[in-house]
Order: C-alpha cells, then sequence, then structure tokens
C-alpha cells in the first residue's frame, strides 16, 4: 500500500519525499452504539485497516491535495467547487493550524467510505495528527481526539460524539476500549476471545439518511432529556435516566423508544466487559444480537440489507451474535463467528445476500490495532 502511495506521490508532487506520513486507522465498535452523544460507554477499537496521509508543505505558494482511491484532486486555483473529502481537510487545516500555508497532501488506503468504520474520522485524526508532526506542536493524542469531534460536529455538521476520534487516536493492539464519555476515563479490555473471530460484512448500501436522521435522533435524545429534567432535576443526559424514571414520566413514545434503547444499550456495554473477561463468547453474542434488535425496532437506525445480515448471522449455528455497526441505514455488520465455521458461513450468507439483493456483500476481516501512529 506505502509503495503504491509513494509511486502516486512522485507523480504528483516530484521526486522529493513526503515530510510526513502518517496511518490512521478505522475504528470498529464492539457494541455501544449512539451512546456517545448521550454521555454513555462505548466499546470501540482501531482496526487494521486505515488509511495513510503523507504531507509536505508546498514549494509554489499552492494546495494541491490528491484522494488516491477516488482518483482526485484539489488544486486550490483550478477547483471551483469543493469535493466533501477536501472539507474535511479544510476543516482540520483551519482548526488546528490556520497559518500553516500551502500543502501538498496524499491520502490512500484500504479503508472502504460509507461502510461505517469512521474513514471520514480517520482522515481528520490522521491530519491533525501529520500536522503536529510537520509544526512540531506537542499536544497530546486525547488533545487532538476533541479537537477532530470539533471539526465533524462544526465543520461538517454531525452531532456526533467523541467515540470514533478517541478509539482511532488512543486504541491499543489486540484490544478494545471502555469509554466513558463523560468523564473521558477509558481502560483497554482484551477482546480475543477462544476459538472465535469478529468479522465485519459491508452491506455495500449507504441509505441518503444518515446525515439527517442521524442528527435527528441526537435531537431526539436532547428533547427526552428535556422532557425528563422537568421532573428529576439531577437528569442532564440520557446517561442519568433509569427505568424507574421513565416510567414515572410522560414521554411521546418516540422518545420513549428512543430512550430505553440508550438505557439498555448502556448496560450492554458493561456485561459486554464482563463477557470478554470471562472469555464467554455465548453471553458476549447474546449482547450482539439483543442490541441489533434494539437498534431495528427502538432506536428505528436499521435498514432491510443490515437486518437480512444480521437476521441471517443470528439464526447460523457457526455464529454467536451479530449487530449493525455504526450510525445505520448501511455500512457494517459485526459478527462472532466461530472460527471453524468461517467459511461455510461467508459462502452461505454471500449467496443468500445476492438472492436477495442482487448483489454479494463484502466481507472484511480484521484485527484490532494500535491508534494513529507517524511512520518513520
Amino acid at each position: 500500500m506505502l509503495s503504491a502511495l509513494l509511486a502516486q506521490w512522485h507523480l504528483s508532487f516530484g521526486a522529493q519525499p513526503p515530510e510526513i506520513t502518517v496511518r490512521a486507522p478505522g475504528r470498529v465498535n464492539i457494541i455501544g452504539e449512539h451512546t456517545d452523544y448521550n454521555e454513555g460507554w462505548v466499546l470501540p477499537g482501531a482496526m487494521s485497516r486505515a488509511l495513510y496521509i503523507l504531507i509536505s508543505k508546498s514549494a509554489n505558494g499552492a494546495n494541491h491535495w490528491v484522494a488516491h482511491d477516488l482518483s482526485e484532486e484539489v488544486k486550490v486555483s483550478e477547483t471551483p467547487t469543493t469535493p466533501d473529502w477536501a472539507k474535511y481537510i479544510e476543516g482540520a487545516v483551519s482548526y488546528y493550524t490556520p497559518d500553516i500555508g500551502s500543502l501538498n497532501i496524499l491520502i490512500g488506503g484500504d479503508l472502504p467510505s460509507g461502510a461505517g468504520i469512521s474513514s471520514s474520522s480517520a482522515l481528520v485524526c490522521g491530519l491533525l495528527l501529520a500536522l503536529r508532526e510537520l509544526t512540531g506542536k506537542e499536544e497530546s493524542k486525547e488533545t487532538l481526539a476533541f479537537l477532530g469531534s470539533k471539526v465533524e460536529r462544526e465543520v461538517i455538521g454531525v452531532q456526533g460524539g467523541i467515540m470514533d476520534q478517541f478509539a482511532i487516536m488512543m486504541s491499543q493492539s489486540n484490544q478494545v476500549m471502555l469509554l466513558d464519555c463523560r468523564t473521558h476515563q477509558h481502560t483497554h479490555v482484551d477482546a480475543d476471545l477462544p476459538e472465535c473471530k469478529w468479522i465485519l460484512i459491508n452491506t455495500k448500501v449507504k441509505h441518503n439518511l444518515i446525515d439527517t436522521d442521524y442528527n435527528q435522533r441526537a435531537a431526539e435524545c436532547k428533547q427526552a432529556v428535556e422532557i425528563i429534567h422537568s421532573n428529576f432535576p439531577e437528569v442532564n443526559t440520557l446517561r442519568d435516566v433509569t427505568e424507574t424514571m421513565l416510567k414515572n414520566v410522560d414521554l411521546p413514545d418516540t422518545l420513549l423508544r428512543r430512550s430505553r434503547f440508550v438505557l439498555e444499550e448502556n448496560e450492554r456495554v458493561i456485561r459486554m466487559v464482563e463477557a470478554l473477561k470471562e472469555k464467554n463468547a455465548k453471553q458476549a453474542g447474546l449482547l450482539l444480537s439483543k442490541s441489533h434488535e434494539g437498534l431495528k425496532t427502538l432506536y428505528e437506525v436499521s435498514c432491510d440489507e443490515l437486518d437480512h445480515l444480521a437476521n441471517y448471522a443470528n439464526s447460523h449455528h457457526g455464529v454467536y451474535g451479530a449487530r449493525m455497526m455504526g450510525g445505520g441505514f448501511g455500512g457494517c455488520v459485526i459478527c462472532l463467528v466461530k472460527e471453524n465455521d468461517m467459511t461455510a458461513f461467508s459462502m452461505g450468507c454471500s449467496i443468500a445476500y445476492e438472492k436477495r439483493f442482487g448483489f454479494e456483500p463484502e466481507f472484511i476481516p480484521f484485527e484490532l490495532s494500535g491508534g494513529v501512529e507517524r511512520i518513520q
């Protein structure tokens, strides 16, 4: 991958090599979906698939940015409109070091976009670390994670939490991160389970609901909190709400379902940590399947393709459990599969999916990796 990107660099920018090269991994999330912006708990990790960001200060005084995987480029004097990927670069540069001047940037890797594995956050986090290295500044990765979240909220407009940025910045190999999204305290948990493999299955669809409906879910959670707070002043986010409170507050049905999902999902995160520590694959799989059911019926962020994959997996003898992962309306299902049943499951799942939707899903095996790093 790096050899191909370096070859592209020299084609685009000449003989001088990049000053900084950074690896920025994608993010998987074992469990804890839509809980981060409700100040709850999540259990993500960085994955072995990644974006690479090659960067140097420009000698000719003009920005030149290349997206290798998309075969697209931006030259400031020639591009009348800014493609979506370049908006993330503009945001990161303007928030971190607006006076840095012009830059040559090449991005590429093996992270599929639109798969719910945070390729956009990987781009922002990787670029922030690259800019830190390029300027000689010394901010911590945690500080950069908060800045990355701010870029996505204020520049891009996606009202998410800090899960993606923390996982991409600070994960450790072979482990997932139990992150408290209120206090930002985090610990690392071994996610290996005996004779099991984690795998992602990409639906290869992304319905055009994610931006509007994702923000709508965040708004609905805030509306629920406002109503509950009027009865229980100690409640500031859904993290503070208990089942007893829900039974004693008159919430509209939609807000009640959103609230109940967040309460149940927070509980599932804590129970998943226990299952991982106890090496209990059966319990871990049960929590995955219950999470999907809640995402489908209570939070309503699934879709036909995700439901089909999750249902197939959850009914297969070689799978402990599966659920949709990410914002929803497309993207990936995460599965916990018995290692010796992986081939049979993958083949059967692919055939059933193609028969239903007319094309095959993409199977994405992965390992849990460390966070963003500079490559010497």
